[in-house]
């Protein structure tokens, strides 16, 4: 890979993240138009993402983004308010800025010419730059607490001013009149000139040597100003010069064309013999430094240095790696894990000098191995915050074309989940979404009607429980109309009429093909396309979606998602010869089993006696049809778990030493397994399955709650 090719990479890296800390920035904003801190963070990243694209030669990414950094300039003067067009214009500023970078990373030119002109001359409009058209069909610049300035009713002066070497001795002071001046409006600036200073020798001080160049900015006219120095102008060298076209939203545009040395020249801060000094020398800046005797050779090689070993570093803080070459390290590193400890096994076998050594450093191997395991599979792991940001934005852009007003809570940012699974789950989000902005939530109007707040609420949530990932998308609108789905479902003669079906079964027609209860189709909605995504492609993922919804309260979507590949710590148990894995953060407790103490209820539910209740006993052996000879013979240990939803008991034969292993869905190789998390294979080389608790409790509450019912049934028939 050449150097240039590297920093290509380096900058399309960068600016996907800039890309997207300006996104946050301007949807916090758009909440909070007072922080000050989401202003400052969206002005660095444009401003870094400027100078970026210059220096890889992206000009037209550049100069857009120069006009967008003025525009937010503006912002942090406070000269610009924060309104919700203002928030929208710069978020398709910012889309924009994508798609340019989407075609050069394809080896494409950056825009279309004329595309590129006419957005310079939307933002230039904002700016009030004249001469590029009309902009009647843009929206007005809104201005906080300067209407007058955006009329461009203040004028600005420039102002020199000479004054005779003899001025005290006609009994005028030159810092009165300067104070007169100062009352009439605003010093933008104040540049002194002390060129004729002479030398102590031939200092007097009754002589004035100092003159003046000022920039005022001031609603007076011209008269006025001239006034102030009505008893100096015949006998002084004073010129006032009005320089307001310079000026555009209290900038002085002429600076753009100037190079440094002459703005440091005009405004004081160097003289003309040091700038003609520093241009012949052109040398680096390490190399005036030391000629000039202001440091030390040894101080800038070291300087240097560091400055490099930085940079080394930075190239390398992020690179993009292919997910097949992750998984292959992780199998790498499940097999030698299974071979060291083989090799540990027989080293237990056999008797020999120095055993008690080799035994210690293949723990230390396997503890070695563990890490390198742990850390492998946490590359392809990522946080959630991307995934909800990205929808942060969809959620707003949509409620604005439907006329609803939202605020949108993210919950569980740092909650991981694989690469894979964030990729499957990405359009299934996506039609929940638009389903809660254009089913779920009201209008401002129809919401204070039903006394609630004119801006809706749109939560993102997600959380990991007994070894999955939840996500919730929430909304607090109209909630679903199961009277409406049964309407359809009758139409569509998938019931009877006078068919009783409880709520569960009547959401379950959400899911069906072409099922939709909206008459007129809108742009999100009414083709009968959605939400039967959203079920086939969780089933294909191995993950589930419920409904919990309310009138008038609003609905909740709850996905069920497996972790893929993913660290968990699990607790090992043996049954039946076999072992299992459970996940140790929903295990509340373990104790020994005394079949004395079980109570029945009818056929199938048993229970037994923990902390003052009593907890149903799932039996796995049962759910899951296994049919082994039992290795101890009895149930000797009972593990007690949570869900958050139920608890309850799983009789065991062993409890064994909790351990941290990876953990592989089914999917891949075999098929998906409801009552099973995924499998992983140990240390000694066995496969032992992860049982999803979730899915144990589901299979067997609702037969329980079936058998109930049934028996419950034919009690009645007798």
């Amino acid at each position: 890979m050449t150097e240039d090719d590297e920093t290509l990479q380096i900058f399309f890296s960068e600016t996907e993240e800039l890309l997207k800390l300006a996104e946050e920035s301007l949807l916090s904003l758009e909440s909070t138009p007072e922080s000050t801190s989401d202003i400052e963070q969206l002005f660095r990243s444009v401003h870094t993402l400027k100078s970026g694209a210059g220096m890889v030669g992206y000009m037209g990414i550049s100069d857009y983004a120069h006009l967008l950094e003025n525009l937010l300039e503006r912002l942090r003067s406070d000269k610009l308010a924060v309104t919700n067009n203002l928030i929208t214009f710069l978020l398709n500023s910012i889309d924009f800025i994508r798609s340019m970078i989407d075609r050069v990373s394809q080896g494409e030119a950056e825009a279309d010419s004329k595309v590129l002109d006419e957005r310079k001359n939307q933002v230039k409009r904002y700016l009030g730059i004249d001469g590029i058209g009309s902009p009647e069909e843009e929206p007005e610049p809104p201005v906080k607490d300067a209407p007058k300035e955006a009329a461009q009713e203040f004028s600005f002066y420039k102002i020199d001013l000479k004054f005779r070497r003899d001025l005290f001795y006609s009994g005028q002071d030159p810092l009165l009149i300067l104070l007169g001046l100062s009352e009439l409006g605003e010093f933008v600036q104040v540049v002194p000139d002390f060129s004729e200073l002479p030398d102590f020798e031939n200092f007097s001080m009754y002589d004035l040597y100092i003159s003046w160049q000022i920039i005022i900015k001031t609603e007076r006219p011209y008269q006025d100003l001239e006034d102030v120095f009505l008893f100096v102008k015949d006998d002084n060298d004073i010129r006032i010069e009005d320089i307001t076209n310079r000026y555009r939203g209290g900038v002085d545009i002429e600076l753009a064309k100037k190079k440094l040395g002459e703005v440091l020249l005009e405004n004081g801060a160097i003289t003309e013999e040091v700038l003609d000094d520093a241009l012949k020398k052109q040398k680096k800046l390490g190399e005036i430094l030391v000629e000039d005797g202001k440091i030390q050779p040894e101080d800038i090689e070291k300087a240097v240095a560091t400055q490099e070993e930085s940079r080394a570093v930075y190239r390398k803080t992020t690179i993009r790696v292919d997910v097949e070459k992750i998984d292959n390290l992780v199998n790498l590193g499940e097999e030698m894990g299974i071979g060291l400890a083989k090799v540990q096994t027989l080293f237990e076998k056999y008797t020999s000098p120095g055993q008690m050594e080799m035994t210690e450093e293949m723990e230390n191997l396997l503890k070695v191995n563990q890490e390198f395991q742990e850390r492998v599979a946490r590359v392809r792991m990522f946080p959630l915050e991307g995934t909800f940001r990205r929808f942060q934005r969809m959620a707003r852009d949509l409620a604005l074309k439907q006329n609803r007003q939202i605020n949108v809570i993210l919950t569980g940012l740092d909650t991981e989940l694989d690469k894979e699974v964030i990729e499957h789950v990405t359009d299934p989000l996506k039609h929940l979404v638009r389903n809660c902005i254009d089913h779920g939530l009201e209008t401002p109007e129809e919401r204070e009607a039903k006394g609630k707040s004119p801006t809706g609420i749109i939560e993102f949530k997600a959380y990991q429980r007994a070894g999955r990932v939840f996500v919730e998308i929430r909304d607090d609108g109209r909630g679903i109309d199961s009277a409406a789905i049964r309407r359809k479902a009758i139409e569509r003669g998938w019931i009877e009429p006078d068919q009783v079906l409880s709520e569960d079964d009547l959401l379950d027609f959400l899911f069906k093909p072409g099922f939709s209860t909206t008459s007129e189709v809108t742009e999100l909605s009414g083709r009968g396309v959605g939400m039967d995504v959203v079920k086939t492609q969780l089933d294909q993922l191995g993950g589930t979606i419920d409904i919990h919804t309310e009138k008038d309260k609003g609905t909740t979507f709850i996905l069920c998602l497996p972790l893929i590949s993913a660290l968990m710590e699990v607790l090992r148990v043996m049954v039946q010869g076999a072992s299992y894995l459970v996940p140790l953060q929903s295990v509340v407790s373990t104790g020994k089993f005394d079949n004395e103490l079980v109570k029945s209820f009818g056929a199938r539910e048993r229970v037994y006696p923990f902390r003052g209740d009593y907890l149903p006993l799932v039996d796995i052996t049962k759910i899951l049809d296994i049919d082994m000879p039992s290795a101890n013979g009895d149930t000797s240990a009972l593990v007690f778990v949570n869900t958050d939803r139920k608890t309850f008991g799983i009789p065991v034969d062993e409890v064994l030493d909790p351990q941290q292993v990876i953990v592989k869905t089914l999917e891949t190789n075999y098929r998906s397994v409801k009552g099973i998390a995924g499998a992983t294979i140990l240390g000694d080389g066995s496969v032992s399955l992860v049982l999803d608790l979730l899915g144990l409790e589901e299979i067997f509450f609702k037969d329980s709650f079936k058998g109930d019912a049934t028996h419950e049934g034919e009690e009645k028939a007798e």
